[in-house]
């Protein structure tokens, strides 16, 4: 249970998030339960954000992807960052939004979505995914505006938080199956903060230059099939498949007959 705040006490950052409907309520125990400290780093990488001047998503879509529960994951796919672009940077990673584009690496996954007995969708709008559990992460929650700016300093920022809340998730995966979706070596490297009990699914990046090639030891990610090699996991768990259907912009659905 989250603890109370007295009258006259500063809310910490967490409690804040909380408050403010940005992060789920589950995420302020689970964080602090990994790292006492969290608030001050979560703190710290914000007042450094404000110094460094504009960024992408904007304040109210940084959080997006902790709007899933920390007992409701049931998928982790860890990106890398935000889009470039402001129209496209909506808090949850490879998601583009409502009516959004589909960006090369997006038109892969897609591929293998189909591949998987999908539809492939006209959009780049994955939030019907975080709605059946699946929490889409970046490695950094922020990118520099300016494109002549180098990003590393946002992906040092973001490293203490993201690691606790890979490290908050494999406490999750001691009472019940998770999966997470590894694509690229900067998304393998994070593999360790996950534990012995979240189910890998480990491949290279679905971008153009490396959809084809292995990566760190890892299976190319054409051809590979990771959603629905991880349905076949939950089955053989005995835990219910994710529908990763998604509806098209009229509202209807996608998935194949005869799957």
């Amino acid at each position: 249970m989250a603890r109370l705040v007295s009258v006259g006490e500063r809310m910490r950052t967490l409690d804040l998030l909380v408050r403010d409907h940005k992060i789920a309520p589950g995420w302020a125990d689970a964080l602090r339960c990994v790292a006492p400290e969290i608030d001050g780093k979560i703190e710290a990488c914000l007042s450094r954000l404000a110094a460094a001047g504009p960024y992408l998503p904007t304040e109210n879509a940084i959080w997006r992807a902790f709007e899933v529960p920390p007992a409701g994951i049931r998928v982790l796919i860890l990106g890398q960052d935000p889009y470039p672009n402001p129209n496209h940077a909506v808090g949850l990673s490879f998601s583009t939004g409502p009516q959004g584009p589909v960006p090369a690496s997006l038109h892969n996954i897609y591929c293998e979505l189909r591949r998987s007995g999908y539809e492939r969708s006209g959009h780049g709008d994955l939030s019907a995914w975080a709605d059946q559990g699946v929490m889409l992460l970046n490695r950094a929650l922020t990118l520099p505006l300016d494109p002549t700016t180098r990003p590393r300093r946002h992906f040092r920022w973001w490293a203490p938080i993201v690691i606790t809340t890979m490290r908050a998730i494999a406490i999750e995966a001691e009472k019940r199956p998770i999966a997470a979706m590894l694509w690229g070596v900067p998304a393998h490297r994070m593999r360790k903060y996950l534990g012995p009990n979240v189910q890998v699914f480990a491949t290279s990046h679905p971008a153009p230059l490396s959809v084809n090639r292995t990566a760190g030891g890892e299976q190319q990610f054409r051809g590979s099939r990771p959603f629905a090699r991880v349905n076949e996991w939950f089955g053989h768990c005995g835990a219910q498949e994710v529908d990763w259907t998604l509806a098209d912009q009229t509202g209807s659905r996608g998935r194949l007959p005869n799957r």
